[in-house]
């Protein structure tokens, strides 16, 4: 079984359908997870959260949602409207407007990402969590870690088992050993044997202009996968 692990969207429907398609998974055995931040920014938020959804649906618990700290703005946005002004700041005007055009509402998505989504994920392999961890055990963090750290990429200071994360956008993928030293900048289709350890940030900025990013493991190795941004929408 492989597993697809997509980095952060922003709403960036055409390029994850792309990205997706190039990868030539097996939607009916292999493993999808996405790292969060599907929506706010990009052009089409509502557009993701539907695809999405239509993945949740068919493949089940092989379908793992992170919830990224844009996730936890909206539905805590649509409990507390006076939250609106953050939520603004960091490109929910685009969420809103996505949904208003496909004629779904705010609520019941906050809804379903309280069901569907996750802070954390892991197994035998790997560690998965929005922004960053200070252990290695899901569990044993505190949910802000989760959502919003960036001082594990910043510093490379994360050393535990191995983490994937996103949330920090980088001009290309990059492996960190959490020496405090240099990160190693990753190639897309360069099949390589998957750390013990360390952190692999997959978020490359395709709402910014960069790339969408997808990890694929196989057999204790992987390999990326990137599509280009369609065009700066943030």
């Amino acid at each position: 079984m492989r597993k697809v692990i997509v980095g952060d969207i922003h709403g960036c429907r055409e390029e994850v359908l792309e990205l997706l398609g190039s990868v030539r998974a097996d939607w009916k055995k292999d493993m999808l997870i996405q790292m969060g931040d599907m929506v706010d920014r990009g052009p089409d938020p509502c557009g993701v959260l539907n695809v999405f959804r239509e993945f949740k649906e068919e493949m089940g618990e092989r379908c793992v949602l992170i919830r990224g700290n844009h996730e936890q703005i909206l539905m805590e946005c649509t409990r507390d409207p006076e939250q609106n002004d953050l939520w603004s700041l960091n490109g929910g005007s685009k969420t809103i407007r996505s949904c208003w055009e496909w004629g779904q509402k705010l609520d019941e998505w906050a809804a379903w990402l309280e069901e569907h989504t996750v802070l954390w994920y892991q197994d035998e392999e790997i560690f998965c969590a929005h922004a960053g961890a200070r252990s290695g055990r899901g569990e044993e963090n505190d949910p802000e870690i989760l959502l919003w750290d960036r001082e594990a990429i910043l510093n490379n200071t994360y050393g535990d088992r191995l983490l994937i994360v996103g949330h920090t956008p980088l001009s290309v993928a990059a492996y960190m050993d959490g020496s405090g030293g240099p990160v190693e900048p990753l190639t897309d289709g360069m099949v390589r044997p998957l750390p013990e350890r360390g952190m692999i940030c997959i978020d490359t900025g395709c709402v910014f202009g960069g790339k969408l990013t997808a990890m694929v493991i196989e057999d204790g190795r992987f390999l990326l996968r990137s599509v280009k941004s369609k065009g700066r929408r943030a």
